[in-house]
């Protein structure tokens, strides 16, 4: 599948190995861990091995008894939810030095 193709809805796991991934016109490398983290590189970006990362949803609630229910599986997130991720780190991106602006 092309990189700018991926369904929005798709999951990637860690076992999916890395994926590339097109927005807006620029090449991503997303590499989901087993953790749930995952972390972007951009490919062509003027800093070579520039990108970010990302943590594991976590989730915290409390019972009446106090005590946690078992967990629930938290849901990996979307190419959508990694597309939009990645254009926020692209909005934030200082074009005169490729680095996140001060």
């Amino acid at each position: 599948m092309r990189p700018d193709t991926y369904p929005d809805e798709w999951r990637p796991s860690a076992d999916d190995g890395p994926v590339e991934l097109v927005v807006d016109g620029e090449l991503f490398l997303l590499e989901v861990q087993a953790g749930g983290g995952s972390h972007c590189t951009w490919v062509p970006g003027p800093n070579s091995g520039y990108g970010f990362s990302s943590g594991a949803t976590r989730v915290a609630w409390k019972t009446e008894s106090g005590l946690p229910p078992a967990p629930l599986p938290v849901p990996l997130p979307s190419i959508a939810d990694h597309r939009r991720s990645i254009r926020e780190f692209l909005d934030e991106i200082d074009p005169e030095i490729g680095y996140l602006a001060d």
